[in-house]
């Protein structure tokens, strides 16, 4: 009786992009594929029923690159990224305003709206709806928005997100006139047919008899494995970039505004004393032009 078993790792692609999870998926099945499918009890009809899914996560990406729909989603996305710059831009540089109103608005905003900062690097279905909610956290800070003369730019944020969402429902229509689905009940379908072929491998391995086959099984799940793996390390390196990128430009906003503290420069503090050169007050100073000189006026 088999006691061991082989586990094919969970894989959590739902924040891939559509191009990465296609290409997952592919790589995967260009691995299955090849593979003694009565060992691994995975018939020929699950086979092209999860190539068929690939093909068509494939076409609806191809079919949103090559539309005039989403070059007009392009433009209306960098509208929003310019007015989310504008908006993070102003609270993050009133932070430093000399009046007192202003600068207790915007830390306020600052850390109400921090888990914000940064949206416009998100996928840009989810910026969507990141947007929205910003707004309703924004309804109960209108005080502090108005302080900051914020709310232009936030009705102009909301106008671009809801044309970019209204592009969204045109490009979905013209989908559905070449009949496919939605992008999301795609990758939901390539996620199911996959599902159901792991659990077929790895109840191979717990049915076999044959101890020739269970390493045959053990060898392929292990491939399998490493191809999860090097996807996922993929995506972390991606949004480790992304992050340090967010952080670097973070920190050029805040540095040209960031007033220096006493010391920030590398040299000590000026405590208002001159340094002693060895000579008396007014000794080797050049008298200023237009009136006498008084010995003790530059003291001070």
């Amino acid at each position: 009786m088999v006691t061991t078993q082989v586990k094919i790792k969970a894989m959590s692609v739902g924040r891939f992009n559509n191009t990465a999870h296609a290409k997952f998926h592919q790589t995967q099945y260009d691995l299955i594929s090849k593979a003694d499918l009565p060992k691994i009890n995975v018939s020929p009809d699950m086979l092209k029923e999860w190539k068929d899914a690939i093909e068509v996560e494939v076409e609806i990406t191809r079919q949103a690159q090559a539309s005039v729909i989403t070059r007009e989603m392009l433009d209306k996305d960098r509208e929003r990224d310019e007015a989310l710059n504008n908006l993070f831009g102003i609270i993050r540089a009133q932070r430093y305003s000399h009046v007192g109103a202003i600068r207790k608005a915007a830390d306020k905003l600052s850390v109400e709206l921090k888990p914000y900062f940064g949206i416009q690097k998100e996928v840009n279905e989810d910026e969507t709806g990141l947007i929205r909610g910003m707004e309703k956290d924004l309804t109960r800070l209108m005080p502090e928005v108005t302080a900051l003369g914020l709310t232009d730019i936030l009705h102009h944020l909301h106008d671009k997100n809801e044309e970019y969402e209204q592009l969204i429902v045109s490009r979905r229509k013209a989908g559905d006139m070449l009949n496919l689905p939605d992008t999301k009940v795609a990758r939901q379908n390539t996620e199911r047919i996959f599902e159901a072929i792991c659990q077929c491998i790895q109840a191979s391995y717990l049915i076999s008899p044959v101890d020739a086959d269970r390493q045959f099984i053990s060898d392929l799940v292990t491939a399998m494995n490493h191809v999860s793996s090097d996807f996922r390390e993929t995506f972390n390196k991606i949004q480790a970039q992304r992050k340090s990128a967010k952080k670097k430009k973070e920190g050029d906003d805040k540095n040209p505004s960031d007033p220096k503290k006493p010391g920030d420069d590398g040299k000590k503090p000026d405590d208002g004393k001159k340094p002693d050169n060895g000579k008396k007050p007014g000794e080797g100073d050049t008298p200023k032009p237009g009136r006498e000189e008084d010995p003790g006026e530059d003291q001070v």
